[in-house]
């Protein structure tokens, strides 16, 4: 019997342009990388994914691993790429959130908090740019203020995306993303889990919600540090050590 395709209920009203962005990048994605991304999505909408950021490739991820389930997420992306005539146009077609930097981040985080409200996910990277690996060396850099003021707000549910080998389809630097083919496309690798409920008052402490959730996304980049921030009762995405 042929397999069944996942579903999923985290839709926004942006879901069909979503779907047309996510079938349009789905061949070149194929051609420049081979795929491993999980057969569930672990929480309920509405959620907040956060993910790490090695790659201007994880939009493109965003789109193909949500699209996989039919689901549709509003991506976080820096506001200056919105400024480009074509590719504004496509990330806003496809429900994308600006967000500036410092101060001006409030206008971000509060569209984003507008979307949970109607009961759509959001999805961000809380290292706020793409990190050299030097700032990284468990996986993840320091994260900005726009995850902790987030979670701070509201209380949809957290999970994370933990992302390896976009760095080796488009490096930090490079204007374009490498094409190999066959064989020699690296393999991009996606674990969603979901983050432990927090209690209250840790919810509320922003710099405490940030160190937790990129805590647990360094333990998904390396599991053998293990942590007390992933949510067991969710079911797991990881590899089962016996195998």
């Amino acid at each position: 019997m042929p397999s069944m395709r996942p579903s999923s209920g985290h839709r926004t009203r942006h879901h069909r342009r979503f779907g047309l962005l996510a079938t349009a990048i789905r061949l070149p994605a194929a051609m420049m990388a081979r795929w491993d991304i999980p057969k569930v999505l672990p929480v309920p909408a509405p959620a907040i994914f956060a993910g790490n950021h090695r790659s201007m490739f994880d939009i493109v991820v965003g789109f193909r691993l949500f699209w996989n389930f039919r689901s549709s997420m509003h991506i976080v992306v820096a506001r200056r790429y919105f400024d480009h005539w074509l590719m504004g146009r496509l990330l806003r077609a496809g429900g994308c959130i600006p967000m500036e930097t410092g101060r001006a981040a409030l206008g971000g985080v509060k569209a984003c908090l507008e979307a949970l409200e109607r009961g759509e996910s959001v999805v961000l990277m809380p290292e706020g740019r793409v990190t050299p690996p030097e700032e990284h060396p468990r996986g993840v850099g320091p994260p900005g203020a726009g995850i902790g003021i987030l979670a701070a707000r509201s209380a949809a549910p957290l999970a994370l995306c933990a992302i390896s080998g976009t760095d080796e389809v488009w490096p930090l630097g490079r204007r374009f993303p490498r094409l190999r083919l066959g064989r020699a496309r690296p393999t991009v690798r996606v674990l969603v889990e979901s983050l432990v409920p927090l209690e209250p008052a840790e919810r509320r402490d922003r710099e405490r919600v940030a160190a937790a959730v990129m805590e647990a996304l360094a333990v998904l980049l390396d599991p053998a540090e293990g942590s007390i921030f992933l949510d067991p009762a969710a079911g797991s995405t990881l590899p089962d050590p016996a195998e």
